[in-house]
């Protein structure tokens, strides 16, 4: 039976490159996530790496990534969307075939590490240019279903990125990042021959300049919404780390049936994200942003009932208390489709037009550091009451609990004429 993805019957006015756009995320996400669930596995169980090593590369590499978001923010703004977007996917392939060759060739942590993290930096350079072209190309009412686009495609591509290199991992580690270079230099290409430039050469700046960087510490506003997001983002992070590990070694699930969890997650994303953004269009964003984090915070607060509820739920063909941590799964996804277009709509709503790329670069920074840091405080959580489940994930369901708070705080601060998406900019 042919798998039919949701009709975009509505979103037909949309400008060609954001459907260039959409099916580009199909491909570097199904390119990216075949290799990058199992290279963990890889290190320790090819290399016999410690995991606490593993996570110091992955770590290291996100820390590099997260800086490399605001310099190809920068360089959006002054070169352009279209160009940082090829040469991002360019460097991407080379170092995803520099990967190939060095693991093929048995190169030691400290070459493959740099190689990740160069790799993180490519990839980084290309998030701010794609949302900064969305923010010039869509108009304002119709940017929270644009951004939803872009997050149904990444993630049909990491609905079947897993499936694939689940099987060529059994047949070569190295033909994995192959296909990942062959995925992003693809990518690479489409954009060359098919998105033209979204920003006008007389729009765009002409330096990059540290002082002028300085300046976004006096929009206070803006800041306050990257602070805002830090504790939601480390919720983020939960997902492949406190939530995997306490299904499979606390509740007992197997390794196949956490991946049919994050199967539900990328399915309901790819069949309801549309119209779910569709559902929030006229909702003020930080109010969206906050129900986002609630259900959050209720998703993973909820983990905690699974080894005495969930274990006496029916489970036929599944461990004992799959289906109460599929709910689980449910509901966090949910608060994930209110939240992730809603933020990006909410920062292109915020940033001056010809700063839009340092805005979503900034962004991308405070991302990719409430990610990084989210895993480390669930483990220290998870390391001190993984024998008291409640404290566990109350504490973890706590992060989202500060974030709508702090979301509501700030619609009371700014105007709703800025905190909505079908007004005029």
């Amino acid at each position: 039976m042919a798998i039919r993805l949701p009709s975009f019957r509505s979103a037909q006015g949309f400008d060609r490159r954001v459907w260039t756009l959409f099916y580009g995320r199909i491909i570097s996400s199904s390119g990216f996530s075949v290799v990058m669930p199992f290279l963990s596995i890889y290190l320790h169980n090819e290399l016999g790496i410690s995991m606490t090593v593993v996570g110091m590369v992955l770590l290291i590499s996100a820390v590099v990534g997260a800086l490399g978001q605001i310099v190809g923010g920068e360089l959006a703004d002054i070169i352009g969307r279209r160009k940082i977007m090829i040469i991002a996917m360019a460097a991407r392939c080379m170092m995803f075939l520099g990967l190939a060759y060095v693991i093929s060739g048995g190169a030691d942590i400290f070459v493959i590490t740099i190689m990740i993290s160069m790799s993180s930096l490519a990839g980084s350079f290309f998030e701010p240019a794609t949302n900064a072209l969305i923010a010039d190309v869509v108009e304002p009412k119709k940017r929270l279903e644009a951004y939803g686009l872009l997050r149904i495609g990444g993630n049909v591509g990491w609905t079947l990125g897993p499936l694939l290199g689940g099987l060529l991992s059994m047949i070569s580690y190295p033909f994995l990042f192959i296909i990942s270079a062959a995925a992003t230099g693809t990518v690479s290409l489409i954009v060359y021959l098919f998105v033209a430039e979204s920003i006008a050469s007389g729009a765009r700046r002409h330096k990059l300049s540290l002082r002028d960087l300085g300046r976004l510490r006096n929009d206070h506003r803006f800041l306050a919404f990257c602070m805002i997001s830090i504790p939601l983002f480390m919720l983020f992070g939960q997902m492949a780390s406190s939530y995997a590990v306490f299904s499979t070694d606390i509740i007992g699930i197997s390794n196949a049936e956490l991946g049919y969890l994050y199967a539900v997650n990328g399915l309901m994303v790819v069949f309801m994200q549309f119209p779910i953004s569709r559902s929030i269009n006229r909702v003020r964003m930080t109010r969206a942003m906050a129900t986002g984090s609630t259900l959050y915070a209720i998703g993973y607060g909820i983990v905690s009932l699974a080894p005495s509820l969930g274990m006496s739920m029916p489970h036929w063909l599944f461990s004992p208390g799959f289906f109460f941590l599929a709910i689980c799964m449910v509901i966090v996804t949910f608060g994930e489709m209110w939240v992730s277009p809603s933020s990006m709509t909410l920062v292109a709503k915020m940033s001056p037009e010809k700063e839009r790329g340092r805005y979503q670069g900034m962004y991308g920074l405070v991302s990719n550091f409430g990610f990084s840091a989210g895993p480390f405080f669930g483990g220290l959580l998870f390391d001190a009451f993984s024998g008291q489940p409640f404290i566990l994930w109350a504490g973890i369901g706590s992060f989202g609990l500060i974030a709508a708070l702090g979301f509501l705080g700030l619609g009371r601060k700014i105007s709703e004429s800025a905190d909505r998406i079908d007004e005029n900019d």
